[in-house]
C-alpha cells in the first residue's frame, strides 16, 4: 500500500492565485454590465476572499524572492510606461481643450485625477521608505 501525500507545488498556488484573481475582476465587470452588481461583488469578495486566505491555510511557500524581483521590476515598468503616456496625453489633451477640440468630460476628468492620486500616492510611498 502506498502511502504518499499529495502536496501542491507553488505553481498550483501561483495560478490559483492569478485565476481567482482574473474571476473576480470578471466578475465585477459583469455584474455591473449585465446589472447584477450584488452577484458581481459576492463572486468578487469569495474570489478575493480565497486568494488572500490560501497562504494562511497552506504551509507551502506561494512566493519567493525571485516573484518578488520580477513583480517589483513589472510593477516599475508599469508605472513608468504609464507616466510616459501621461507626459503625453495630458498636455495635449490641455491643448486641444484650450483650442476648443476636445472638453474634460465626467470619465476623461476621472482618468486625470485618478492618474494624479496614482503618482501622488506613488510619491508619498517613495518618501515613506526614504525617510522611515
Amino acid at each position: 500500500m502506498s502511502t504518499t501525500t499529495t502536496r501542491f507545488d507553488p505553481g498550483t498556488y501561483k495560478r490559483a492565485t492569478v485565476g481567482l484573481s482574473l474571476l473576480a475582476a470578471v466578475a465585477l465587470a459583469a455584474g455591473t454590465v449585465l446589472q447584477r452588481p450584488f452577484v458581481g461583488i459576492g463572486i468578487y469578495v469569495l474570489a478575493l476572499g480565497t486568494v488572500f486566505a490560501l497562504p494562511a491555510v497552506t504551509e507551502t511557500r506561494i512566493y519567493d524572492e525571485r516573484d518578488d524581483e520580477l513583480m517589483g521590476r513589472a510593477s516599475a515598468t508599469t508605472l513608468t510606461l504609464f507616466g510616459w503616456l501621461s507626459a503625453l496625453v495630458y498636455p495635449s489633451l490641455v491643448a486641444l481643450s484650450a483650442t476648443g477640440q476636445f472638453s474634460w468630460g465626467p470619465a476623461s476628468s476621472a482618468v486625470a485625477f485618478a492618474t494624479a492620486g496614482l503618482y501622488g500616492t506613488l510619491g508619498l510611498v517613495v518618501l515613506y521608505y526614504r525617510y522611515r
